[in-house]
C-alpha cells in the first residue's frame, strides 16, 4: 500500500481532523491507526464515528455487535478488524468461530451471524425463509435494520484498510489475523 496517499495522520499533519482525533480519542481511549488513515478525509472518519456511536444505540447487545462486526469484518477479510474486534468481550469460543469461519454453538448468535452473511452474500436481496429464521430464532424486525447499521459502519472501515493499508495498532497486535491464513 502506499503510505504517502494514505498517510497514518496526527493533529499536526491533518489538523482539520484534530475534531475527528479528539472524538476518537474520547471514543476508543486512543486515535487507532483507522482513524489516523481516514483523516485523509476527515469526514469519512466522521461518519465513522456517528455510525459507531448510532451503533451503541441499537437493540443489539454488546455480544451481538461484536458478532456482528466480525461476521462482516472476516467476509471482507479485513485483517485490522479482525484483530481489534477480537479484543471486544465477546466470548472466546465465539470470537474463535468466527476467526474460522464456523458455525457458532449459541443459535441465536448464529442465526445473527447467518443473516448477516446472507445479507452481504445477497446485496440485501434476503429471502423470505432467511429472514423468517432470524426471526424465529427470537430477533426482531427492527434487528434486522440494526444489522444494515452494522454492516455499513464496518464497510466504511474495511475498505478503508483495505485501500489504505492499515497496520494494526500495537495494542491489538496479540490478536493478528490474517485472510492469507484461513
Amino acid at each position: 500500500m502506499n503510505d504517502e496517499r494514505f498517510p497514518l495522520h496526527d493533529a499536526a499533519s491533518a489538523p482539520e481532523a484534530q475534531a475527528v482525533f479528539d472524538r476518537a480519542e474520547q471514543t476508543f481511549g486512543m486515535v487507532p491507526n483507522l482513524i489516523r488513515k481516514m483523516a485523509s478525509a476527515p469526514a469519512l472518519a466522521e461518519a465513522y464515528l456517528a455510525l459507531n456511536d448510532l451503533l451503541q444505540k441499537t437493540s443489539l447487545s454488546p455480544t451481538e455487535q461484536g458478532v456482528l462486526v466480525l461476521t462482516v469484518s472476516r467476509y471482507h477479510e479485513c485483517d485490522y478488524c479482525m484483530a481489534t474486534h477480537s479484543m471486544t468481550g465477546v466470548p472466546d469460543d465465539v470470537i474463535a468461530a468466527l476467526r474460522e469461519d464456523r458455525l457458532i454453538d449459541d443459535p441465536q448468535l448464529e442465526a445473527l451471524r447467518q443473516f448477516a452473511r446472507a445479507l452481504l452474500e445477497q446485496r440485501g436481496w434476503v429471502d423470505e425463509p432467511t429472514q423468517q429464521a432470524f426471526l424465529d430464532a427470537g430477533h426482531t424486525a427492527a434487528q434486522m435494520l440494526e444489522v444494515i447499521l452494522a454492516i455499513g459502519l464496518k464497510t466504511l472501515s474495511n475498505y478503508t484498510n483495505h485501500i489504505a493499508g492499515t497496520p494494526v495498532d500495537a495494542p491489538m497486535a496479540s490478536e493478528r489475523w490474517s485472510a492469507t491464513a484461513r
